[in-house]
């Protein structure tokens, strides 16, 4: 039989921690503390009168000891039934300080602790998929995706897993911090909406009450509406919905994804507009890698994909990202790449990748932008560029091999836009006259000022900069 070792306490008085900072000896006096923990693993030796617990808080791993002699039948009992993954509240005392040198299972062992009193809050079902036991074997390449998706919610209790979703949420909150500084404004809009552009066959089709509705795939429209509300500058951060094909067989599409979508007025040119979108891009990656909060998790996620290259963020002698032409990018990929890259044609995926490797290589900078698109690759409302025919005032940006982010001077005339409906440059004819067009019209034919924006793609940008394989990682849950 184990001997108590329960120490003398000053003060009957117990602490509730959140974080194993709080498990901190108060000037190594003892003190008992109470703790929410996720079972990591339960081991008892035989005959031992001893239960060695390994808990997570948050990402940390405590171990905590059960001694027979140190607590009542009834914790004794519930401590022996204890399965991983059961989520329990502990009463304990800090048996040891802090070992910075330990790491079982790649997370950071802060102390031990004596156990109390335990409460069940959740027991788990025993011999779960991904139990400690299994977690060498779900790393990637020894599990396949569809594992790893099957098992979701475990797969992404643990600390690295977890962590691409606490950076999608640093970003979220990056991005609002830094546009909310240029005095833009948050605003939401419909995600079901009435009518749609003919001869895009990706919208997901719903009945609405008897009549045809669809799910959006962008709320462009809506924000140059706000605009004409004299809004200014005006963002959204929401779902977005495609009913791309392609999306069962790649890493860089997903049906439903994570959009900012931005727009706003400029005084004389678009550039405006695009100097902005590489000021939040460069903000938002800086402050990923240079806050605390965000490097830690970064590393957890450089832990369970260990090809994950350090994001190049090197900026030019006036402090921007490097921006060249779409027909500078072309003649790039044909004479100091070698590839066969058609003028008339957008860029494949393998393009972009190709563009992305130039640019980290030469100008070591993993973000670039590529200005002044061919006319018809665009939407109908891009303006046309006024130096040369053919061309528009649009640009895609590349992050990381990957376009993330599209963006266009949009037309802001009412005759115009009804002219560019009818024109067809980049798709069947528009009637200007229809039905479905006028709630939107009418905000030009109320005097719409000189404006652009853009769609940006976070699943994307977040797969981009962390150089994940694939963008279904960046998704909470995949699947009803």
């Amino acid at each position: 039989m184990y001997e108590s070792i329960v120490p003398s306490f000053a003060h009957d008085v117990t602490r509730k921690v959140d974080n194993t900072t709080g498990l901190l000896p108060d000037n190594l006096r003892p003190q008992k503390v109470i703790v929410n923990a996720r079972v990591e693993s339960v081991l008892r030796l035989k005959h031992s009168d001893l239960i060695h617990l390994d808990v997570r808080v948050q990402d940390t791993v405590l171990r905590a000891v059960v001694n027979v002699a140190d607590v009542e039948k009834k914790t004794w009992n519930l401590a022996l039934a204890l399965t991983a993954e059961s989520f329990i509240r502990v009463t304990a005392f800090v048996r040891e300080q802090a070992n910075n040198h330990a790491q079982p299972h790649d997370q950071a062992s802060f102390a031990a602790i004596g156990v109390l009193q335990l409460d069940v809050i959740a027991l788990a079902e025993p011999n779960l998929p991904l139990s400690p036991d299994d977690r060498k074997r779900m790393l990637p390449g020894r599990a396949t995706l569809e594992e790893r998706l099957d098992n979701r919610i475990l797969d992404v209790r643990y600390a690295a897993s977890g962590a691409i979703f606490k950076l999608h949420s640093g970003m979220c909150q990056l991005v609002v911090e830094f546009l909310c500084s240029k005095k833009f404004h948050w605003v939401h809009t419909p995600r079901i909406i009435s009518a749609t552009i003919p001869g895009d066959n990706e919208y997901f089709h719903l009945k609405y009450f008897g009549k045809d509705a669809w799910l959006a795939q962008s709320s462009q429209h809506h924000k140059q509406m706000a605009l004409s509300m004299d809004m200014q500058r005006v963002f959204e951060i929401g779902p977005v919905f495609r009913a791309e094909a392609k999306s069962s067989n790649s890493t860089r599409h997903v049906t439903e994804f994570t959009v900012l979508d931005i727009a706003m007025a400029f005084d004389d040119d678009y550039h405006e507009v695009v100097n902005l979108i590489e000021s939040m891009l460069v903000f938002v990656l800086t402050e990923l890698q240079r806050r605390s909060q965000y490097k830690k998790l970064i590393e957890e996620v450089q832990k369970l994909y260990p090809r994950a290259q350090p994001f190049c963020l090197s900026l030019d002698t006036h402090g921007k990202v490097p921006r060249i032409t779409f027909l500078e990018a072309k003649r790039i990929l044909r004479e100091e790449l070698g590839l066969a890259s058609d003028d008339g044609k957008n860029f494949t995926e393998q393009e972009e990748a190709a563009l992305g490797q130039h640019f980290r290589e030469s100008a070591g900078s993993d973000i670039l932008t590529i200005d002044q698109y061919p006319a018809s690759m665009r939407q109908f409302n891009s303006q046309a560029s006024l130096d040369t025919p053919g061309l528009s005032n649009t640009w895609d940006t590349i992050v990381g091999g990957r376009e993330i982010c599209s963006g266009s001077q949009r037309i802001h005339s009412y005759s115009s836009l009804c002219e560019a409906m009818r024109a067809g440059v980049c798709g069947p004819p528009l009637d200007p006259e229809g039905e479905q067009w006028q709630p939107y019209l009418a905000a030009f034919r109320a005097g719409m000022p000189p404006h652009g924006g853009c769609g940006l793609g976070l699943n994307r940008l977040l797969q981009s900069f962390l150089g994940l394989d694939d963008i279904v990682f960046t998704s909470v849950a995949v699947g009803a």
